[in-house]
């Protein structure tokens, strides 16, 4: 006989909000990539860090909800971890798009005023 499986009624929503924001990621990265830098690599190297850190949280999360052979006596803890890792790879990647964002506005502001 096989055990109910805790964890069911939240796959569906994390998996499908994990696939949205891996989507908007690619599709910021996709086009982040064609634009030039104004601080050049040192902006890379940290927008382009925090994306692929933020991009391998969220991977590592969808592996960690669709696992089936989690520990179900241990469920609430899992999933405890799970959400947190979800979360991680959210704020990582958002604070990546921010610095390009701030970096942007920053460089744009000033050179329309100059």
């Amino acid at each position: 006989m096989t055990t109910p499986d805790p964890l069911s009624s939240y796959r569906q929503p994390m998996v499908t909000a994990t696939g949205l924001l891996l989507g908007f990621t690619l599709g910021f990265a996709a086009t982040w990539v064609q634009t030039d830098n104004p601080f050049g690599a040192i902006q890379a190297l940290l927008v382009g860090s925090c994306v692929l850190a933020g991009t391998i949280a969220m991977i590592a999360t969808l592996f960690r909800i669709l696992r089936h052979d989690y520990p179900r006596d241990e469920a609430g803890a899992y999933y405890g971890r799970t959400l947190k890792l979800f979360i991680l790879g959210i704020c990582i990647t958002f604070a990546g798009v921010f610095i390009d964002l701030a970096i942007t506005a920053i460089t744009l502001g000033g050179s329309a005023t100059g």
